[in-house]
């Protein structure tokens, strides 16, 4: 799929990978939806994308675990740019602690179900189109002190593989794009000695994963790692 004159919905787009995707998206002709719960940082990409008195962003207060919010994504994209070509999820609650291991689930694995349920609708509309849902280099490394985000991760993967026949049925391609971590959290000394583990990534190298699921028609039901030794390396559906 190419990408220019393709609309996207991109969830947890405000700021870190989803704001840098949001931005090549725009770069190479795509319009984009972004949603996120930080309305500032939201507010000002939309700002930023929309240059010379020309769409190519709308911005929407968006809290994932809402059916109604997530809904309202995808009636704007229909009634704004007349459809959905794109739906990338950039849900991401980390921090497992005892106190918020549900929402970890509502955030890192319930809304992704909820909006891939969205985004087959809208995209059926267009006779086919993309899902690319995020995980994390954890789902198959799992970590000791976050079990729970752990187990979110493994399931996306989980999720995403068992959606791989909708090619042949739909024409929709589900994938996972699967980060270590990044080199912005070097910053962070919590995070340094776990990351060690499992290479730090320069956003960059995320980035032309996302893009590269795009374009690659033939990549269903497939996860892309993306880590300091590979830059992107495809786990496919039969070595899971």
């Amino acid at each position: 799929m190419q990408i220019k004159d393709k609309v996207v919905i991109l969830t947890g787009g405000a700021n870190g990978i989803g704001a840098a995707l949001a931005r090549r998206l725009v770069s190479e002709g795509a319009r984009v939806i972004i949603g996120d719960i930080d309305r500032k940082e939201g507010q000002e990409l939309e700002t930023e994308l929309n240059q010379n008195n020309k769409v190519n962003a709308i911005f929407i207060f968006c809290d994932v675990t809402n059916f109604d919010h997530l809904s309202k994504l995808f009636d704007t994209a229909q009634n704004t740019f007349g459809g959905v070509d794109v739906r990338i999820g950039q849900e991401n609650e980390f921090y497992d602690q005892t106190n918020r291991w549900i929402k970890i689930i509502d955030v890192n694995l319930n809304a992704v179900i909820k909006c891939t349920q969205l985004g087959i609708q809208y995209l059926k509309k267009r006779g086919g189109g993309v899902i690319i849902n995020t995980a994390s280099m954890s789902a198959f490394y799992p970590m000791s002190h976050s079990p729970i985000y752990s187990t979110s991760k493994r399931a996306v993967v989980g999720f995403t593989q068992s959606l791989r026949d909708l090619k042949d049925t739909d024409k929709i391609r589900v994938n996972a794009v699967a980060p270590s971590y990044l080199v912005w959290l070097l910053k962070s000394k919590k995070h340094g000695q776990v990351a060690k583990n499992f290479g730090f990534v320069p956003i960059d190298d995320v980035i032309d994963a996302f893009i590269r699921i795009i374009q690659d028609d033939k990549l269903a039901g497939d996860t892309s790692t993306v880590t300091r030794r590979y830059k992107s390396k495809i786990i496919s559906k039969s070595s899971l």
